[in-house]
């Protein structure tokens, strides 16, 4: 039989309007067993040994889950006392399993109704995973899902199985495995998290159990035995519950430095976490010393990783990033650049898998130091968040705004101009005028008269066409001017258009009804509209984060005609004060034969399972969105709001 290859792909695609890039993927079949040979390793290492039988075998129950030929057959053999639940194998890869995949998805089968299958994954994380949902049948096949993501799993080199992880152990258990399959998911998106907490708090308030520390005599250094205290060669760090800068304990690092000796200390996070800190910027915590401490008499410090090589940073001065001797009895800042950590030594490219800062001897003074050290937190780097979105104050061209689109339909009339030149015909730009003007260089003319049977609208743009994300802004404000009094009810209707979207353009509103009274003649009038009433106008429009333009249209038919100046188009993210907020309210929704049904609601529908896949995505009508849903647990996302369904 010729064993299947296992082809890797990689490909690189561009996230639009993210202007982010991201790793692309191709599932990888480990194995579907089907040549009738094991072909992911070059060796199954059955562990404890003869504790399982193996066999690629016929398909004992082929159904619609799993129709296939072949599987990979586990039969308990009974080891009498030496049974034990963790028993599988253990195997190293032909090819390695690169980081950015998302999940692991298995064919399992168990003829007994306790059985239940764990992996295990080793590479610069190893951990042993159990499945997002146990197994439930018997003598039947489904689909165990075990979340890389979740579980922090980077590449895989060894990976391990034990097909019957349960107790009490049942030593006639038979269990089949198949279609190993790892997947990339591209609709999952890494969170970008703020901050990151190595320390705050020790689990036991007499060490830190996730530290780890050596001493060589002369030095001298106080550790901690993590089977009782007084114990010797002890390895942990102290912990006290006074002084804290916040929360229940502190760490203690009690140190004497001298001449031919050495002493470190390593502090990891609980549950030996490892962290990410390519979008981190500083690494920050709090020292104390109970008596005045020389800043030189201070500890070096380096970063230590899971994986890489080398796996440590260069060393830097602790003394460094704090900037005065320490004051005694107070608790004082340290905030280190992780920038610097990476410099000390430019060929550590580890910073995807930080597990620890340690800190060691650096001046031999032969005087006993004490600090506490209490709440460190990796930070990233505080962007301001974006408060306004500026869409026009200035067009490029003092007599026309070439980021703009008109039409007009007689009786009705509309001034236009021609990007070509002045006076030409069937020019489609708005005009640009140099006087009056709200602030800047111009200010755009609407220059209209709206008769009946007649019609016409103006597309205002940004430059260069760009398009803006409104999803975090509540407010949209301009300013308008008419150089004579002009009754509000005759301004025009408005509409935002999006670059893509089914529909493209939002629901039409009055003018009229964003500003408190009629127009005084040359008196600049602020326009202030509520985004959620842009949205509730149409709420099938969902493309709020591509919109590109504001269009202006004909609305009362008086036969007059009327000038209007605008300026300073600006989106914001406070509300207008003007309209009350729209409040979204709860949406209901329940599942039967094949439709969910939405309480008074019609739009777009997005459902999505757990794992943030999404499932379906269409209209509703009349609260009806038909789709065959399979057991289990959905978000269903309208533009009304949220809401999960479970299906039994």
């Amino acid at each position: 039989m010729i064993m299947k290859r296992m082809i890797f792909t990689l490909s690189i695609a561009l996230f639009t309007f993210a202007s982010l890039f991201a790793q692309g993927l191709e599932d990888i079949l480990l194995d579907d067993f089907e040549s009738g040979e094991v072909s992911f390793t070059e060796e199954v290492n059955v562990n404890p040994p003869a504790h399982m039988d193996v066999a690629v075998v016929d398909n004992p129950v082929k159904d619609e889950v799993n129709p296939s030929n072949k599987v990979w057959e586990w039969k308990r053999y009974d080891a009498e006392s030496s049974n034990v639940n963790w028993a599988g194998f253990y195997a190293t890869l032909k090819n390695e399993i690169p980081n950015g995949y998302h999940r692991i998805e298995v064919k399992y089968l168990r003829t007994n109704a306790t059985s239940q299958l764990r992996i295990k994954c080793e590479g610069a994380v190893t951990k042993e995973i159990d499945p997002v949902t146990p197994a439930s049948k018997t003598n039947e096949w489904e689909t165990m899902v075990f979340d890389l993501t979740e579980n922090e799993i980077k590449n895989i080199k060894i990976f391990s199985m034990f097909p019957d992880y349960y107790e009490p152990i049942d030593p006639t258990a038979v269990t089949y495995i198949d279609d190993i399959k790892i997947i990339y998911d591209e609709s999952i998106i890494p969170p970008s998290p703020t901050s990151l907490v190595l320390f705050d708090n020790s689990a036991d308030d007499r060490f830190y159990d996730q530290s780890f520390s050596t001493k060589t005599a002369p030095s001298t250094l106080v550790q901690e035995h993590w089977e009782g205290p007084g114990l010797p060669d002890g390895d942990k760090l102290p912990v006290v519950t006074e002084p804290v800068k916040a929360g229940a304990n502190a760490l203690k690092l009690q140190w004497k430095s001298a001449e031919g000796g050495s002493w470190s200390v390593m502090v990891a996070s609980i549950g030996w976490k490892m962290f990410d800190l390519t979008t981190m910027d500083t690494l920050k915590f709090w020292i104390y010393s109970p008596e005045a401490l020389p800043k030189s008499a201070l500890p070096k410090f380096y970063f230590e990783a899971g994986a890489g090589d080398p796996n440590k940073t260069g060393k830097l001065m602790l003394a460094d990033y704090v900037d005065a001797d320490l004051i005694a009895n107070t608790w004082t800042e340290v905030n280190i650049l992780l920038s610097d950590v990476w410099d000390a030594d430019e060929t550590f490219t580890a910073k995807d898998l930080i597990k620890g800062v340690f800190f060691e001897q650096n001046a031999a003074d032969n005087v006993e130091h004490t600090l506490y050290m209490d709440e460190f937190i990796f930070k990233a780097k505080e962007v301001p968040a974006v408060t306004s979105v500026l869409f026009f104050d200035d067009s490029a061209d003092n007599r026309f705004h070439d980021q703009s689109f008109s039409t007009k339909t007689a009786p009705s009339t509309l001034v236009q101009e021609h990007w070509e030149g002045p006076g030409l015909p069937d020019g489609d730009k708005l005009p640009v005028v140099t006087e009056p003007v709200k602030a800047g260089a111009n200010a755009l003319k609407l220059q209209w008269k709206s008769a009946e049977g007649g019609s016409w609208m103006a597309m205002v743009a940004a430059l260069n066409w760009k398009s803006f994300d409104l999803t975090l802004m509540k407010s949209f404000k301009f300013w308008i001017y008419s150089p004579e009094a002009l009754p509000k009810s005759a301004l025009p209707k408005f509409y935002l258009e999006s670059h893509s979207g089914n529909p493209n353009k939002t629901g039409k509103l009055l003018l009229a009804d964003y500003v408190d009274a009629d127009l005084a003649a040359n008196t600049w009038t602020e326009v202030n509209i509520s985004l959620a009433d842009v949205w509730a106008a149409d709420e099938t429009f969902t493309a709020k984060e591509v919109v590109k333009g504001i269009f202006f249209e004909q609305n009362a038919a008086d036969n007059i005609e009327h000038t209007l100046y605008m300026d300073d188009f600006i989106f914001v993210s406070t509300a207008t004060g003007i309209t009350s907020p729209v409040i979204k309210p709860e949406i209901h929704a329940y599942y039967s034969n094949g439709e969910i049904r939405i309480s008074n609601y019609s739009g777009n529908v997005r459902v999505f399972d757990l794992l943030g896949r999404k499932v379906a995505e269409g209209p509703a009508y009349d609260g009806i969105f038909r789709v065959n849903l399979k057991t289990g647990i959905y978000i269903v996302n309208t533009t009304k709001g949220n809401t999960k369904i479970a299906l039994q």
